[in-house]
């Protein structure tokens, strides 16, 4: 008796579960309160992101809550798409994210070196939430799931 596969090449093998660059529908399904390498708050967030075929894809991204601009403006879009603009605008955002839907525009980030020698595999990374029109807070549930 033996075992039988279908061989892959190494190229097919880093991009079997990867999404390709584009806009999708995600889901937060888990949100961890962190702290960031240079001491700032921090959103951990793990992503459901649905291809066209309803193909689920896990997606890690981070809000880091500081001064810098870009990180402002990610928190900003994030608030956006998901329906928090009056909490973005009042400056404070609920610890617990689980749950909140909306569109985010993916990437596919070649891999990179490890401190430790080596290399990080090629891999999805969140380039930007995609703003909807500014929809109000919804304190009990989104309606947006992509399903």
């Amino acid at each position: 008796m033996s075992y039988n596969f279908n061989p892959m090449t190494d190229e097919e093998l880093e991009s079997y579960d990867l999404l390709k660059e584009g806009i999708y529908d995600f889901e937060v399904i888990k949100s961890t309160y962190k702290t960031s390498k240079s001491g700032n708050p921090m959103a951990e967030l793990q992503l459901n992101v649905w291809d066209s075929n309803g193909k689920i894809f896990p997606v890690f991204d981070y809000l880091v809550f500081s001064q810098v601009k870009l990180n402002i403006k990610k928190i900003s879009h994030f608030c956006k798409t998901v329906g928090l603009v009056d909490e973005f605008k009042k400056g404070s955002l609920r610890e617990n994210l689980t749950g909140l839907c909306g569109k985010v525009h993916i990437d596919v980030q070649e891999p990179m070196p490890k401190p430790t020698g080596g290399f990080y595999d090629k891999k999805n990374v969140v380039s930007d939430y995609i703003k909807s029109e500014e929809k109000e807070s919804k304190d009990e549930f989104n309606d947006e799931l992509p399903f």
